[in-house]
C-alpha cells in the first residue's frame, strides 16, 4: 500500500492536542488568514459603527475628519478581497503553495507597519483603532513565521 503523501494527498503531520495544535495546521491557518482579509474587507461597508468604523467631527482648527472603531484600522483595506481569494485557493493544497505563507507574512507585516504609521505618525488613527488590527495581524504573523522555520519532514519520491 503507498503512502498517502507519494500520491500528492497532503496530510498534516502528527501533533499534540489543544487549540494551538488546530490552528497551526497550513489549512487552517490560510483559512484564519482569509478570514481576517475579508473582515478588513467588510470593514469598509459599516460605516458609523463602533465595531468597525466610525467618524468623528472633526475638533475646533482641525480640518480633518477623525476615524476610529474597534476595527477602524483595518479601514481603506479592499486588498482583502484578492488575498482573501488567494488564501482560501492554497488551502486546498497548502504544501504545494507554501510560497503563499511568505506572502502572508509580508502581508501581515505591512499591516502592522501601516497601522503603526497612521497612529503614531500621521494621527489618523486613535489607539483604539490600530490595538487589535496589530494584534492579530502580530498573532497571525507568529503563526506564519513559525510554520516557516519549523523543520519539516522532507517528502519520499518512492
Amino acid at each position: 500500500m503507498q503512502d498517502m503523501q507519494t500520491q500528492g494527498v497532503y496530510t498534516p503531520p502528527p501533533r499534540e492536542g489543544g487549540i494551538y495544535s488546530i490552528i497551526q495546521q497550513p489549512r487552517m491557518m490560510l483559512v484564519l488568514l482569509a478570514g481576517w482579509a475579508i473582515i478588513g474587507f467588510l470593514s469598509e461597508f459599516v460605516i458609523n459603527s463602533a465595531l468597525f468604523l466610525e467618524t468623528h467631527d472633526p475638533p475646533e482648527g482641525n480640518p480633518d475628519v477623525s476615524l476610529d472603531g474597534l476595527f477602524g484600522g483595518l479601514a481603506l483595506n479592499f486588498e482583502g478581497i484578492p488575498l482573501a481569494i488567494l488564501y482560501l485557493y492554497c488551502a486546498r493544497d497548502p504544501d504545494r503553495f507554501r510560497g503563499v505563507f511568505w506572502l502572508a507574512l509580508v502581508a501581515q507585516g505591512a499591516s502592522i507597519a501601516a497601522n503603526l504609521y497612521h497612529w503614531l505618525v500621521t494621527d489618523t488613527f486613535s489607539f483604539e483603532s490600530v490595538a487589535l488590527p496589530i494584534g492579530v495581524a502580530a498573532g497571525l504573523a507568529t503563526l506564519v513565521f513559525i510554520h516557516l522555520f519549523q523543520p519539516r519532514e522532507e517528502r519520499r519520491t518512492a
